[in-house]
């Protein structure tokens, strides 16, 4: 499964924007799926909103 552009845009929205940030400090270029996999790591808990708002299971990225 890939995030697109748009998904990820409404996805940035529920993200703490430090974490976010950071990420992207880390990251950058890089994939949608890669970022989403790294915010996880620094915030577990967001692997629920990914699942209850966006059916989306990190272990399908």
């Amino acid at each position: 499964m890939e995030i697109s552009k748009y998904a990820m845009s409404a996805i940035a929205i529920f993200m703490d924007g430090d974490i976010r940030e950071r990420v992207h400090r880390e990251l950058a270029p890089c994939s949608n799926n890669e970022f989403i996999k790294r915010y996880c790591e620094l915030d577990p808990d967001f692997e629920n909103v990914l699942k209850s708002e966006f059916g989306i299971d990190i272990m399908d990225l």
